[in-house]
């Protein structure tokens, strides 16, 4: 099965050992900001209301409850814009003989290796908003209680069902 053509470069003081990280598909960027500006106009609306009612029931509250408004909504915007590009650019996963490897983090880095032989099952995950992207989203269970559960979003849908198959097909038969 023929990886994604992008990668990622390892930033994190090593190299990447045999093979780069493989980069999520690009269109994930518009995704996470279509997430984030539904999320953001949820949290703008509850805030309305309750600016809403307190401007009403304190005097002077109005230019404040505004102000705080304006402010919210402003940060939630250029949130949106920014930081998708930056957690899309720090993500990456890659597939050894014996390991699956995810790398994701902007200020806080992760990195998460899971012997394959420690896969229990490999959910394909498509929303309404991905399907319309074309992407879909691997749910990785693991032996163990500790992070037992891992996801890559952002993946192709066709490529994401190969790699399902594939993770499936390599996976552990201990039984667990």
């Amino acid at each position: 099965m023929d990886a994604p053509a992008e990668s990622v470069e390892s930033n994190w003081g090593e190299q990447a050992a045999e093979e780069e990280l493989i980069a999520l598909d690009g269109r994930v960027i518009n995704l996470w900001r279509i997430h984030q500006l539904i999320g953001s106009a949820v949290f703008l609306g509850i805030l309305f209301v309750i600016g809403s009612f307190v401007s009403l029931s304190v005097d002077g509250a109005f230019i404040w409850v505004a102000g705080g408004w304006v402010f919210f909504a402003v940060y939630k915007l250029i949130s949106a814009l920014v930081y998708p590009p930056l957690a899309w650019k720090h993500f990456g996963y890659r597939v050894t003989d014996q390991v699956l490897e995810i790398r994701s983090g902007v200020f806080w880095k992760l990195c998460q290796q899971v012997p394959l032989s420690r896969l229990q099952h490999v959910d394909l995950q498509r929303g309404p908003i991905e399907r319309s992207f074309g992407l879909a989203t691997l749910t990785i269970f693991t032996a163990g209680t500790q992070q037992a559960t891992l996801t890559i979003p952002g993946l192709e849908a066709e490529y994401a069902s190969e790699f399902r198959d594939q993770l499936v097909a390599i996976g552990g038969d201990d039984g667990v």
